[in-house]
């Protein structure tokens, strides 16, 4: 069973609003609350303004809706806010602000997304007591928790990244301006697994309604962009609003349940993206500085919680506020008030307003839609160490409560820190961070250069081997998010494969993509496809924005595009279950000195595992004549050795001597599954 978190065992009982450390206000809040009629035009018929009471808990104020007067009818669907006095920077007096803690938002209650407007919370009053409810009134309850067996460990994942809101394409002919963004839905990735559903706003294009792509893709964990409440249209959900809200535009919370519930039971884990170093919240209004921070103001020139962890740069809130992490100060950096009632516990102590408010947001997730892993975004701008440690530790406790022995290997919290400090993981602070370098390396390899100072050879061994790393030196595979490419397409070599090959002159794509997909899908570390690198996508527009291009699956169908499919799928199905390539052992066996070191080989594999062998030809030339030789190729009488690539056996006496291609990975073992 999972832990309670108080304030959200009282929201089923009252309306709730928390106000940290006796926030002054002019005066009680209020609830405004009405029923929504759809229109034209869209309205919220107001049935009821009323004042909220202190609770005998300090900083905690409340409404029965029993009390209500005329009373709320029961099995009734309510749209509601609270009014307050604006605490922002900007003052606006009294206005009306989304419930922080509302499951459900309707943006149909608003005439613009407008910086300062706030949606309509959600709820239904049933029996005397409030229920979260979708905007049709459904109660979607959370999914089975699945079997542990059947979930991946974190050694054996494949995950995929995906926005949840993409694009689609009328004509290849046409310009970029026929490139619809941001319409895909929960529903739609629904589709991706489930040949028999056929999404929502994709429905009659065939790639969406015929396949189940990213499930004949094999795939065993999938990651949403952050699936969370934001009030941008056109973009990717960076811009989180309403923590606890799935977000309005891409479905309900039903919709999002009936997605998790698909895939686990394909076996598949569930990861969310969570933005936590700025936000767009409603505690911008209600309780700025406790929970929020403005640079500019004059006391808070000292504060800790200015600048960002491993850079002299000051934290960027990208349009949004800041989270505080720290306690506000006084103009002698002395902590103004700690002491509040503790939103996790129940109890009056010493409370960090923000920490408290993630948490609740976790538990949400965690209970509600079965989140089986989380990516923390931007971890050194949120730069708090102490936080992020403790909400990594409250995520393993929910997840831990799932079974009675959990295993430990089958969750993960992941950070994006692009500098890769591993004190982040050696300080218990993360479990996993992003290996940013990973990416350059392959990326200079696919041109046949070095990177980061490191001659040919070392290029490689890294790449391979991420615990050789001198800089970087990761200790587990499972530390190491490898990627070829990821959401962060702007920038040097950040471009989708197919850009990225393009723009430097590389046109056989489809060789040097299954060669870059074959080092992928073999190298230590847990790899991470974005989505759409499965069968190459490009980028429709210019590269200026990571949020501005998202995946076109229509592409897939084009022939040279599926057999790069069929090549990664066929390589993802390996990388899961192969159980040297779960291991960090890596033996290199072979550098071919007379080619510039540039054909290699190596071995996965520890000790009484059968091995994985890996040759991999980084030049434009084939080997001379009808065969190349390994001499030190392991177990090399043993029978039954195959080549997964081409998916065919080798006989006995070709094993370690079959010639190489140009820009080609052969990959040989005598494992079956």
């Amino acid at each position: 069973m999972a832990p309670i978190f108080d304030l959200l065992e009282r929201r089923k009982d009252k309306f709730m609003l928390w106000l940290p450390a006796g926030l002054p206000n002019a005066r009680a809040p209020y609830l405004v609350i009405g029923t929504f009629d759809k229109g034209p035009p869209p309205t919220v018929y107001e049935t009821n303004i009323s004042p909220f009471i202190k609770s005998r808990h300090p900083d905690l104020w409340e409404l029965d809706p029993k009390t209500i007067s005329p009373p709320l009818k029961d099995n009734t669907v309510y749209h509601y806010w609270y009014e307050i006095n604006d605490l922002s920077p900007e003052g606006l007096g009294a206005i009306q602000v989304t419930d922080p803690l509302a499951y459900t938002i309707d943006y149909r209650s608003l005439r613009s997304r407008d910086e300062h407007s706030q949606p309509a919370s959600v709820i239904k009053f049933r029996d005397g007591k409030l229920w979260p409810c979708d905007i049709d009134g459904n109660e979607p309850g959370p999914p089975p928790i699945p079997s542990q067996d059947s979930m991946p460990q974190n050694n054996h994942m494949v995950i995929y990244e995906l926005p949840t809101s993409w694009s689609r394409y009328k004509d290849e002919q046409q310009n970029d301006q026929d490139v619809q963004i941001d319409v895909g839905t929960f529903t739609d990735v629904l589709a991706l697994f489930n040949a028999k559903v056929a999404g929502k706003r994709f429905a009659g294009i065939p790639a969406i309604d015929n396949q189940a792509i990213v499930a004949e893709l094999g795939i065993n964990a999938l990651e949403l962009l952050p699936a969370a409440d934001a009030k941008p249209i056109g973009q990717w959900g960076y811009a989180t609003a309403n923590y606890y809200a799935t977000d309005f535009d891409l479905g309900t919370s039903g919709e999002l349940v009936k997605l998790v519930e698909k895939i686990h039971t394909l076996n598949t884990r569930f990861f969310t993206d969570v933005v936590m170093a700025f936000g767009h919240d409603p505690y911008v209004y209600i309780d700025f500085r406790q929970f929020h921070l403005d640079q500019n103001a004059p006391e808070e020139q000292r504060s800790p919680d200015r600048m960002q962890s491993h850079s002299n740069q000051p934290r960027d809130g990208y349009g949004g506020r800041l989270w505080r992490y720290s306690w506000p100060v006084d103009a002698n950096a002395q902590p103004i008030v700690t002491s509040s009632y503790d939103p996790e516990s129940g109890q009056v102590i010493d409370v960090h307003p923000s920490w408290a408010f993630h948490k609740g947001h976790l538990h949400r997730w965690m209970t509600s839609f079965g989140v089986d892993g989380l990516r923390l975004d931007s971890i050194n701008n949120i730069a708090n160490y102490d936080f992020i440690k403790s909400y990594k530790e409250y995520a393993w406790s929910v997840y831990n409560s799932r079974y009675p022995s959990a295993d430990p290997s089958k969750f993960l919290v992941i950070g994006e820190e692009l500098s890769d400090p591993l004190d982040l993981i050696t300080s218990g602070t993360l479990n996993a961070l992003w290996n940013e370098s990973w990416q350059t390396r392959l990326r200079a390899l696919l041109l046949g250069e070095t990177a980061n100072g490191d001659n040919f050879e070392w290029t490689v061994r890294k790449m391979v081997n991420c615990t050789l790393d001198s800089n970087h030196p990761f200790t587990d595979g499972s530390q190491s998010i490898n990627y070829i490419t990821s959401h962060d397409t702007e920038g040097y070599r950040k471009e989708r494969l197919y850009n990225f090959l393009s723009n430097n002159k590389v046109y056989d794509i489809e060789r040097r993509a299954k060669f870059a997909f074959a080092l992928f899908l073999t190298a230590v570390g847990i790899p991470m496809i974005f989505a759409g690198e499965e069968f190459v996508d490009q980028m429709d527009r210019p590269i200026s924005d990571k949020q501005s291009d998202p995946v076109n699956y229509e592409r897939k169908a084009q022939d040279w595009r599926s057999r790069i499919f069929n090549y990664v799928s066929n390589m993802v199905a390996f990388r899961k279950t192969c159980p040297a390539l779960g291991d960090d052992d890596t033996e290199f066996i072979h550098v071919d000195e007379s080619r510039g070191g540039k054909i290699m080989a190596w071995k996965r594999g520890g000790q009484g595992q059968i091995p994985v062998v890996v040759v991999a030809n980084f030049t434009d030339e084939d080997t001379e004549g009808t065969e190349y030789v390994i001499a030190n190729w392991p177990d090399k009488e043993k029978s039954g050795w195959r080549e997964v690539t081409q998916q065919r056996d080798v006989p006995a006496e070709w094993v370690g001597r079959e010639p190489l291609m140009h820009w080609e990975v052969k990959v040989y073992t005598y494992w079956r599954a």
